[in-house]
């Protein structure tokens, strides 16, 4: 799943926004942490039954690569930030300049990023990047 963040996804959230809360970031940028202050469009405050602690941050979904698991197009998802993962978890990880959102799982000679999405195949690699573990989703049903 590609993570992107558009001006709609600030719109509907803007109800629950303040100025405390979890960072609502923009899309990741190569080279660049992915909590960089240019990338942060706004704050959220998440519902607590979608998880999030200080240090987390927020990442809106693009694409339907995980659909199987629950998380959507549009819906927004937790992560707390970590550079490592243990098999099955899912995470989002940084392949080459692209942001994605997947089960990881540590094999013999490569990482495989897993889909929850049976048309789609994984992603077999050696350079991916773990930025993060997803411990929540919410998503605006307006």
């Amino acid at each position: 799943r590609a993570i992107e963040l558009l001006d709609r996804a600030v719109e509907g959230v803007r109800s629950i926004v303040g100025r405390e809360g979890l960072p609502l970031v923009g899309s990741v940028a190569a080279g660049q942490p992915v909590l960089a202050d240019e990338n942060i469009e706004d704050y959220v405050q998440v519902p607590p039954v979608a998880g999030g602690d200080e240090g987390d941050y927020i990442l809106r979904v693009r694409g339907d690569s995980m659909k199987d698991a629950g998380i959507l197009e549009d819906d927004f998802v937790v992560v707390r930030r970590q550079d490592n993962a243990q098999d099955g978890e899912i995470v989002v990880a940084l392949v080459g300049e692209e942001a994605t959102v997947k089960r990881f799982f540590k094999e013999s000679d490569h990482i495989r990023l897993q889909p929850e999405n049976q048309e789609m195949e994984p992603i077999r690699t050696q350079e991916a990047q773990v930025l993060g573990r997803v411990v929540g989703v919410f998503r605006n049903l307006s």
